[in-house]
């Protein structure tokens, strides 16, 4: 069977034992949707999130280290990309499953002959059972588009989070789903309000006594003069007509506010600062600096940590070899913050010059191999001597 036939394949139910319990890779009941209230992802506060998690791990490179040597080499480097997902759609796909779809995110681990892993294929949770058998504490999995039987946990990434028994995930949605009801709540009655005609904008007083026909011709042409593309923004009234016009009601304001509320709980869900989600209604340069460093130490860490944990506890188990997100790309995009980060490591001794040159793009430079080990640390880190010694031996 072709790996990529678990698209188009249908999951076959499984008989289980008494003994076993069964988590199913998809939550039923939500499977990333507000019950009868459409995709969780039609309210943007919801969608900007899983963009900004998703897209901002996908984008980091992956590094692959021998013996703590990054080795561009490696067999391994080609382990996340194949014909059918580059890398950045695979890690953005499987924090999708993770954060929205169904708390869980799973790559079984095809290997050789040795027992060598040579490729990762993705499957889609609704299509993978987790058998747990409470007796014998034994684990294993089902997925029939990809392995007929049992599949050992040691051939099984399992990423999730929020679980409430270290076996199986749950996605944020069964923990928020009053904040995403009420949130698309009250974007239905904001869309009813504003297509209803609640919103009145100005009021146009006629003397005399015009006729139903005659007021609905007046709106209409109203209308047709000034809105859309064919508005002027010049008014010219009729003698016999005057225009008021009617700031936002209280009803709007209160809307307003609704909005940007339901914004910061759903941000407070995925551990994200409301500025991140477009919330400027309280921010500066400060605040969104602030923001984003708390995104990368509270938000992304724990994703990376996550991922790291599992693919080298699975891929690299008794081996020399070490799977890494590159962290540093996280600072390329502040300018000073990387200029900072560099310079402590380069004058620290801890990289040369031209490693700091190259992680910027640019050419080395020529005697920029050499590491600056500063004075103070050659003095203190002698092992065996005491200051004295070092003295007596200077002089």
């Amino acid at each position: 069977m072709a790996w990529y036939d678990i698209f188009t394949r249908s999951n076959k139910q499984q008989t289980i034992n008494v003994e076993e319990r069964s988590f199913n890779g998809a939550d039923s009941a939500l499977h990333g949707l507000l019950s009868n209230e459409g995709p969780v992802t039609s309210l943007s506060a919801v969608y900007a999130a899983v963009e900004l998690i998703s897209n901002s791990l996908a984008e980091l490179p992956i590094l692959i280290k021998v013996e703590g040597l990054v080795d561009t080499e490696h067999p391994y480097n080609h382990l996340f990309c194949n014909n059918l997902m580059s890398k950045y759609i695979l890690i953005k796909q499987l924090v999708w499953d993770i954060l929205i779809m169904q708390g869980n995110a799973y790559l079984y681990i095809r290997r050789d002959s040795r027992g060598v892993p040579k490729e990762l294929v993705y499957c889609k949770p609704a299509t993978v059972q987790v058998m747990y058998n409470e007796q014998t504490r034994d684990l294993y999995y089902m997925c029939q588009n990809v392995v007929k039987g049992r599949i050992e946990p040691k051939d099984m990434i399992h990423l999730y989070k929020n679980s409430q028994d270290g076996i199986n995930g749950r996605s944020i949605i069964s923990y928020a789903k009053k904040v995403f009801d009420l949130s698309k709540y009250t974007d239905s009655t904001a869309s009813n309000y504003y297509q209803s005609g609640c919103n009145v904008n100005g009021i146009l007083t006629i003397t005399g006594n015009p006729t139903t026909e005659e007021v609905e011709k007046i709106r209409m042409n109203w209308r047709k003069l000034h809105s859309g593309d064919s508005a002027s923004g010049l008014a010219i009234l009729k003698g016999n007509m005057n225009y008021q016009s009617v700031g936002s009601s209280a009803a709007e304001s209160q809307m307003l506010e609704a909005r940007l509320f339901n914004v910061s709980e759903i941000a407070r869900f995925f551990n994200i600062s409301p500025v991140l989600l477009g919330d400027l209604s309280k921010s500066s340069y400060n605040t969104i600096e602030a923001a984003q460093l708390e995104f990368v130490q509270h938000t992304l860490y724990p994703f990376i940590v996550m991922f790291e944990e599992e693919l080298n506890r699975k891929l690299c188990h008794r081996s020399n070899v070490r799977i890494d997100f590159d962290e540093s790309f996280l600072i390329k995009s502040d300018k000073a913050v990387q200029a900072n980060y560099l310079n402590t490591l380069v004058s620290g001794g801890i990289m040369s010059i031209n490693e700091a040159r190259a992680s910027l793009g640019l050419n080395p430079i020529e005697g920029g191999d050499k590491v600056i080990i500063p004075f103070t640390d050659i003095s203190q880190n002698i092992i065996g001597e005491t200051e004295g010694d070092t003295v007596a031996q200077a002089k």
